[in-house]
This record gives structure tokens, sequence and C-alpha cells, in this order.
């Protein structure tokens, strides 16, 4: 992702732009809805205290969160119970590396914009993935991959809930390029949006590539891999390589998250 692209753009209008979204989105939705929900958001909670990621629920209506975890600020340093509690967009938006903040404003205004489009019937089927660095309170940026689905619809199915996913990928982020993608969760198939990124395909990884990634999650080197798939040494090393530019990780490890997230492996 070339990232100059994006800081050229106007910022003001972007965060406008982000803004406008959020308050002119309204929903058919009444405090039975709210109700009939509330199970279902406690029993997310739950899962949310048992997993390592960062899970939350979004209220497009009331543009509030139902289910907020404190695993991510708890990562990036904050101890203050103020500070946790602190639901400021644009407090969030200013730990976000300078760089990446028009990026990560366009990615979701398109989202938005791809999300109203989808058929009603089609709206749950896909989910948005991209990664950004945010600043930690010591001052060191940290890279996280963020996802994000239409949980819940309203009587007219428009978009209502939506439950974000939030998992740490580098303790310290090198500055590798962006990237994000709209993932449809039934077929697998990605969309990318403009020609932002290198790879064309509706595939990140080869068949060949996410061979080699899998028996790389088994603890398999280099050397057993290349007997396993009958290839040279040199042939694996290689796929690495290419595994690490197509995900644009520093490693095997986050490229392994990466791949988990988007649903290849």
């Amino acid at each position: 992702m070339n990232v100059h692209h994006f800081m050229a753009k106007n910022l003001t209008q972007l965060d406008a732009k982000h803004k406008q979204n959020a308050d002119s989105h309204i929903c058919a939705v009444t405090e039975d809805d709210y109700d009939r929900i509330a199970p279902y958001i406690r029993l997310l909670e739950r899962v949310s205290e048992i997993e390592k990621s960062t899970m939350t629920v979004f209220d497009m209506h009331r543009k509030r969160y139902l289910l907020k975890s404190t695993k991510f600020k708890e990562m990036l340093g904050y101890t203050n119970q103020e500070d946790m509690d602190n639901d400021d967009m644009e407090l969030f938006h200013k730990v976000i590396h300078p760089d990446d903040l028009p990026f990560v404003l366009e990615t979701e205004n398109m989202a938005h914009a791809f999300f109203n489009d989808l058929p009603v019937s089609e709206k749950k089927e896909y989910k948005m993935v991209y990664d950004f660095r945010v600043k930690n309170t010591t001052g060191i940026y940290m890279r996280f991959i963020h996802q994000f689905a239409v949980l819940e619809q309203d009587r007219n199915g428009k978009s209502w809930l939506v439950l974000i996913i939030t998992d740490l990928i580098s303790e310290r982020a090198q500055s590798t390029p962006l990237q994000r993608r709209m993932i449809n969760m039934q077929t697998g198939k990605l969309y990318l949006f403009n020609d932002d990124d290198d790879f064309k395909s509706d595939k990140l990884l080869t068949d060949r590539e996410i061979e080699v990634l899998r028996l790389i999650s088994q603890g398999l080197d280099s050397q057993n891999i290349a007997s396993r798939l009958f290839i040279s040494v040199n042939t694996v090393n290689n796929h690495r390589q290419r595994i690490l530019s197509k995900t644009k990780t520093e490693n095997t490890t986050q490229a392994l998250l990466y791949a988990k997230k988007v649903g290849i492996i």
C-alpha cells in the first residue's frame, strides 16, 4: 500500500465523511429489540473474557458500545479506569499513527458504502479486515489487525450491530505497507478497493503457498516441508518469502495470524 497516496488526501474531508456516515445511520429498532439481543451480548461478553482477542459490539443506531473489552487499551499500557472507560473516537484517532489515519478513515468509509450497497440477505456474509499502527503509552507503535462484520440488522435489513475483533500482530511495528480486504466469509473470495494492492487476484495466496503455510503452522521447518512436498529447500524458502510479501508481514508468526484472520487457513 502506498501510504503517501493516502497522506496526500484531505484528512479533514475523510474525517467529515466518517462522521457523516455515523450521524446519518439511523436504524429501525425499538427497546424490545434491545431486550431481545441482551442475552446474546452477555454470551459474547463471556466469549470475550475467554478469548485473547479484543471483542467489541458497536451499536450503529445509538453510536455506542454494547460490549467493550478493556484488553485493547491494556495492551497499549493504559491502567487508569478513566482511560479505560473513555470511548472518545477522536482520542482514539490521535493515537493511530498519523501516516495510517487517512487509510483507516478511508477504509471505514469504503466499508460503510460497501455494506450499504449489499442486498439485505448478504450483509452478514462479509467481513472487513485491515491493519494499522497504534501508539502505546510508552510512545511505541504497535501493529493491530482489525476485523468487523454485521452482527445484527434492523427490521428493514439495515446494519445495526457491528462485531469488531482486534488482534495484536506486532509489539514494535515496522513501516510495512498497510492492507485491507473485504472477505466473503461463505466463499472466501477477497474484494480489494481501488487498485491499491499489488496482488490483484481474488486469492491472497496460491494453493502451494497455503500448503506451505499450513505445514509451518504444524511446526515443520523448511527441510521437513521440502521432504513432505518433494520440493527443494530453496523452493520452500522462496514460498516463505512470497508469503511474507503477500501478507505484508515481518515473520511467519505474523503471517500465520494474518492468514487465520482472513480465513486462508
